[in-house]
């Protein structure tokens, strides 16, 4: 009689059991959403992967437009919408420095420095070259010795060059032009 409670009241107690277990939806929920999580964890390491790769193209989107709105505002604190600089120096190398302000609004920069091995283009070249262009102080009515000495010292370059061309357009349109052959 005793095993008979014992099996009857194990039946019961399993009954209970499946028929709590089927109802119960808080233990379906944490199943999904556990799944989610780790759905949500992979993609979230897939994001940091990325973003340590530099493949987040939304940052760089973004990062590429604070940068070309950063170079056309600090472009417009210039007197100059037009910079170019080309020095030619011994052993056939040569130093090239232009900012150049689009009529769209877009800024284009390059560098190349043969002395020095330099090639870079974009906001980079821009970041090298606009403090030195700031530094200057050339006015359409300035001199050519003193617009060619200031533009050596602004971009640290030496004087004993075999030519140099220095081409600067103003806001107001007005070109100059400088060369010098020695």
């Amino acid at each position: 009689m005793k095993r008979i409670l014992f099996l009857a009241s194990i039946f019961i107690l399993a009954l209970t059991l499946v028929a709590c277990g089927g109802n119960n939806n808080d233990n379906n929920d944490t199943t999904t959403n556990q799944g989610a999580d780790v759905t949500n964890n992979e993609n979230q390491d897939t994001n940091e992967a990325d973003d340590k790769a530099g493949n987040d193209t939304n940052d760089t989107a973004t990062n590429n437009n604070n940068g070309t709105e950063d170079m056309r505002a600090k472009m417009d604190e210039l007197n100059y919408d037009d910079f170019e600089l080309s020095v030619k120096y011994d052993g056939d190398k040569e130093y090239e420095a232009s900012l150049e302000k689009n009529q769209d609004g877009s800024v284009e920069a390059d560098l190349e420095d043969e002395i020095n091995g330099v090639d870079i283009h974009g906001q980079e070249a821009f970041d090298e070259i606009y403090p030195k262009v700031k530094e200057l102080t050339i006015e359409q009515n300035t001199n050519k010795d003193d617009a060619i000495q200031q533009a050596l010292d602004a971009f640290s370059l030496e004087s004993n060059y075999k030519e140099i061309e220095l081409e600067i357009k103003f806001k107001d349109g007005t070109k100059i032009e400088f060369k010098d052959n020695k």
